[in-house]
């Protein structure tokens, strides 16, 4: 799989996407600095230096994930109008435009980061900072829009596209159709708009 970074290509960079890489290819067990390293093209011992440990290194990872991911939202939910037809189109265009070759590799190290988030603190608080973010483009959208809006529905929104995401690229042998993926993006801009 490739991976197309989203940061700057200075030696954190390629090691941060480096590090999603290997995570989305290998899983958690193969996150390790030798393979971050190989993955980078960098000499061994590269990664230490900006990720000396595995909590770090996971950081890492989660940290490009977020930064790539919001840039990717902010693309697709930053509307000029919360209409119901122009939250479907957002939401379509977003889980298609996550599901690419370049991007898919990011949900499923998303996944994997999730799981480790169980174990780690400062990796679920930075998760807790990413759906916050999320949930803040869609509710000031909504707030311009003149929708109602609250946290609650502004997270229940984010959930909802997340959870379309999983299905897309995590769940079932093959992904929904474009179809399904239109209806269940109606359904979510209804319970929004």
């Amino acid at each position: 799989m490739s991976y197309c970074p989203f940061m700057s290509p200075t030696r954190k960079a390629l090691l941060a996407v480096a590090s999603v890489t290997v995570l989305a290819e290998r899983g958690p067990r193969g996150l390790t600095h030798r393979a971050v390293d190989a993955a980078a093209k960098l000499s061994a011992g590269a990664v230490n230096y900006h990720a000396p440990n595995r909590a770090a290194l996971l950081t890492l990872a989660l940290e490009e994930v977020f930064a790539a991911d919001m840039a990717t939202a902010a693309a697709h939910f930053s509307l000029e109008e919360w209409s119901h037809d122009s939250v479907v189109a957002a939401v379509v265009g977003f889980v298609t435009d996550m599901c690419s070759v370049d991007n898919r590799i990011r949900v499923i190290a998303r996944h994997h980061l999730r799981g480790e988030a169980m174990n780690h603190p400062q990796l679920r608080a930075t998760f807790d900072l990413q759906l916050a973010a999320f949930t803040t483009l869609v509710r000031d959208g909504m707030v311009a829009a003149k929708v109602e809006a609250t946290t609650a529905s502004a997270e229940l929104f984010a959930l909802s596209v997340d959870g379309l995401l999983l299905r897309q690229v995590m769940v079932g042998a093959q992904p929904l159709s474009e179809r399904d993926v239109r209806a269940i993006a109606d359904m979510i801009a209804r319970r929004q708009s």
